[in-house]
């Protein structure tokens, strides 16, 4: 090869001469969206605390207005009897659906700065909220021992569920992330899409429907013992 062939500067190409070509942009991908940090059991056990007074001052009107409640010689004594310990609890867990359903969270999580969110992120619906605060039932055995099946539940799922939020699909996170208007409506980046609500719905009103035999019949069972002692 000529050496002078070397030095020669190419002929701009017809096509493009004229056209002011600027460089090419290297594109650079947009920040992953945070996840969200899943709760410990200490802060859950610190809101259900917080919780608790709650179902206490529900329970103590009741209490008093069924003359479990009483005072002599200076000691102030309380009888726990069944009539007012079931409705102080189904009263409690109708509140704790409520708010989580509607807020996210009870009084007690929202103070500990915790939410219920679906496993996918979403809020929490009503459904959910209902299914996992009716699978109370289960987490809290052995009673004795408050959550000590809900605990171990805890202890052995990646994503921190106790048994209800396994079977309703949420989750207990530490305050979510704020929202950023570049992903408004995405998902983070490498997550799984939305699975279909056809089966969840389904399995979730089969256990709601299973829990709810199991507290009505053991309440009767209860109650006909009760009632057959005292007899």
């Amino acid at each position: 090869m000529d050496p002078a062939d070397l030095n020669e500067v190419p002929e701009p190409d017809s096509k493009t001469q004229g056209l002011n070509l600027s460089p090419r942009l290297n594109f650079v991908p947009p920040p992953e969206v945070p996840a969200p940090e899943t709760a410990s059991i200490q802060a859950r056990a610190k809101a259900l605390g917080i919780d608790a007074l709650i179902w206490l001052a529900a329970f103590l009107p009741l209490a008093i207005l069924y003359g479990g409640i009483s005072s002599s010689n200076g000691l102030f004594r309380i009888r726990i009897s069944g009539p007012p310990f079931l409705m102080a609890t189904v009263l409690w867990l109708a509140y704790m659906t409520l708010m989580e359903a509607k807020y996210g969270g009870s009084a007690g999580k929202r103070a500990r700065g915790l939410h219920v969110v679906m496993e996918d992120g979403e809020p929490v619906n009503p459904e959910a909220a209902l299914t996992r605060n009716l699978m109370r039932f289960l987490d809290a055995f052995p009673y004795v021992v408050p959550y000590l099946v809900g605990a171990y539940a805890i202890s052995n799922s990646p994503k921190m569920q106790r048994f209800g939020d396994r079977v309703a699909e949420t989750m207990v996170v530490v305050s979510s992330p704020a929202p950023d208007p570049l992903h408004a409506g995405l998902p983070p980046l490498g997550s799984n899409p939305p699975r279909p609500t056809t089966r969840p719905t389904r399995r979730r009103l089969v256990v709601v429907a299973v829990t709810l035999l199991v507290v009505v019949g053991g309440g009767a069972a209860a109650a006909f013992f009760l009632m057959r002692g005292a007899s």
